[in-house]
């Protein structure tokens, strides 16, 4: 039932019948990104049109303010923590959790800015402990 072009574009497809029922089975495999749930067939595509990953928005929302807030502390706009966190309405320890996401190696930073950046990694996550060392950091 099923033609040579399509066994080759979806190995492990089969069609077979079941009484007066057609039976199509496609290998998939589910999982959560951005939130989302995804499905990705045989060789990783997700179906789209265009194959490259999206990034996640609230980890590159929450790296620009990171980078942002420790620019204006650097230059002096703010004294200290505090004086940005009630600037920005927000509390302290939120301003700290996320100032520490600066000391995340360039290379993961860059991946999370393309969309590539490991599984798992969340702003969740990255708000937890992380080793400040960028050779410690072994989700690249």
């Amino acid at each position: 039932m099923i033609d040579k072009n399509q066994q080759e574009a979806y190995p492990g497809l089969t069609v077979f019948r079941d009484g007066d029922a057609i039976v199509v089975r496609i290998p998939v495999r589910f999982y959560r990104r951005n939130g989302r749930q995804m499905v990705l067939t045989h060789g990783g595509d997700t179906g789209r049109e265009n194959p490259e990953r999206e990034s996640n928005g609230s980890l590159v929302s929450a790296l620009a303010k990171a980078y942002r807030w420790q620019e204006q502390l650097e230059s002096g706009e703010f004294a200290g923590l505090e004086d940005l966190a009630a600037a920005n309405g927000v509390d302290r320890t939120y301003v700290g959790r996320l100032l520490r996401l600066t000391s995340l190696a360039p290379a993961i930073v860059e991946a999370i800015l393309s969309g590539n950046e490991p599984d798992g990694i969340s702003l969740t996550r990255l708000r937890s402990d992380f080793p400040v060392v960028w050779t410690e950091q072994t989700w690249c």
